[in-house]
């Protein structure tokens, strides 16, 4: 995934788009399209205005921060992977 920042982006009537900036969010309906397509992005959009819904988000993201502390894990590690031995002998073959 790219860092870069884009420096525009077209969308067709047909899609649609929820662009996050630092001053807010900004919500591109799609004007046609699929009942999908449309269901779909006003699901996110209601999500996003339900207070209940963030509250409860962050009440999940702290539960699941403490219980990473109690089992000892740090957000920061990376995975450590080993190497076992495996495979066929030549009498396999």
């Amino acid at each position: 995934m790219s860092r870069e920042k884009p420096s525009k982006f077209k969308i067709s009537s047909s899609e649609g788009a929820i662009v996050f900036k630092d001053k807010g969010v900004e919500f591109y309906y799609p004007a046609e399209g699929s009942i999908e397509l449309r269901e779909t992005f006003e699901f996110l959009t209601f999500a996003m205005i339900k207070q209940d819904w963030m509250a409860e988000w962050y009440e999940y993201l702290n539960a699941a921060e403490a219980l990473a502390d109690l089992a000892g894990i740090e957000e920061d590690s990376a995975p450590c992977l080993r190497v076992i031995k495996g495979g066929k002998s030549n009498e396999d073959e």
